[in-house]
């Protein structure tokens, strides 16, 4: 969709765009979501179980912004929400890209009515082009060079293609050296929810070479999925893929035989060769509205053998945080067999956790992902290993 006058042009052409209808009223420029159906069958799902709702979707925005005046300007955009659920996740700040590089969009630029729009406004240099968005959103191939950057510089990361989308984009891993037991860390399938950017911050953060990180990668395989759905990042989807399919709950669809997005095939084929002995995954809000949320599995999906382990691990993860939002998935949760987390636990007895992260900034993002992921992998080696101790070597410099 594009809209244009004398003072702008607007659109959401290219990677990451995301906008409906665009037009101009009472001196503003009125931006619609871009609509995001869902199949027939998950539709039925959600009406069935959690009156059409329980899922967000069109909650995503991602506008380019050109002015055609030899002035500067101001503009002013008013992003409307759809009746979904989606409209809940709208809180702002809200981003404005400049210069290649993310901003948040000061207070005083914006307002925000809860569940009904949000305003933002900015001002343009003369011929200036600027995308404005809800979220810092990245592309896959700016991820996809990420990862080959980490593989060419440290030996020990290897990219690994997991298959293509209907769209012909690849779906990466990025993983460490084989060890006998392996952590993946995953962005979440929503695009809406950018987790691309802290996952590979984990990565980068092995490479600092401290005792610490250097005690990891002898411990742990540890493997990276960055972006499972490129191409509902790619063309700004919320929810699904660009086929409108819903990788994220289509794992139950799959290991029953039935028609499943590529995305699905793709992640759960890597998880079956590897075997995690635990999966966290990431859902990035960038917001500070919500206290962060932690979901791991109820210790029914685990033997009893296991009962010890899996309370440090969650004990670990939740020693983070002094407030949290803790929701057990338990073996009768709605829709729960669509997704992967009972899935990874009932079949191969992973600990998984699904972890929404509630910073503003993509720089606390990260750092908090990193402080998760070194917690979790603690929590997975246990204290014996924790405490360990080695000699440093040190030499005169």
């Amino acid at each position: 969709m594009a809209y244009s006058d004398d003072n702008v042009r607007i659109d959401a052409d290219g990677d990451c765009g995301s906008a409906g209808d665009i037009c101009a009223a009472d001196g503003r420029y009125l931006v619609a979501p871009q609509p995001e159906p869902v199949p027939a069958w998950f539709a039925q799902a959600l009406e069935e179980h959690f009156g059409g709702a329980g899922v967000p979707r069109e909650y995503a925005f991602c506008v380019r912004v050109r002015s055609l005046l030899e002035r500067p300007q101001e503009v002013a955009l008013r992003f409307c929400f759809t009746a979904t659920n989606g409209r809940s996740y709208m809180a702002p700040p809200y981003w404005l890209r400049r210069g290649g590089r993310w901003r948040t969009v000061a207070a005083g630029d914006t307002d925000y009515m809860a569940e009904q729009y949000a305003d933002v406004r900015c001002v343009l240099a003369p011929g200036e082009t600027v995308w404005v968005a809800n979220k810092p959103y990245v592309t896959p191939v700016d991820i996809e060079e990420e990862i080959d950057e980490l593989a060419d510089r440290f030996p020990f990361y290897h990219r690994r293609e997991l298959g293509r989308t209907a769209e012909g984009r690849p779906i990466l891993a990025l993983e460490t050296d084989a060890r006998e037991n392996a952590i993946a860390v995953g962005a979440t399938m929503q695009p809406a929810e950018p987790g691309a950017r802290p996952v590979l911050a984990v990565a980068h953060s092995l490479t600092d070479r401290s005792a610490l990180s250097e005690k990891l990668l002898q411990r742990f395989q540890f493997c990276f999925i960055p972006m499972p759905n490129p191409d509902g990042a790619a063309t700004g989807r919320s929810l699904t893929n660009a086929r409108g399919e819903v990788p994220m709950f289509s794992f139950e669809r799959l290991l029953t035989g039935r028609e499943a997005p590529a995305e699905t095939g793709a992640v759960w084929r890597y998880m079956e060769a590897l075997v995690p002995a635990a999966y966290i995954e990431f859902h990035p809000h960038y917001q500070d509205v919500q206290k962060h949320k932690l979901n791991p599995m109820a210790l029914e999906w685990y033997p009893a053998a296991m009962h010890e382990r899996v309370k440090r691990v969650e004990e670990a993860l939740i020693g983070l945080n002094d407030a949290w939002r803790v929701t057990h998935l338990e073996q009768s949760l709605p829709l729960g067999d669509c997704g992967k987390f009972n899935n990874l636990a009932r079949v191969f007895k992973t600990l998984a956790f699904c972890y929404q992260i509630y910073a503003i900034t993509e720089e606390a993002t990260r750092a908090h992902a990193i402080r998760a992921v070194l917690a979790l992998a603690a929590g997975v080696a246990g204290p014996e290993w924790a405490a360990a101790q080695g000699q440093p070597e040190i030499v005169r410099g």
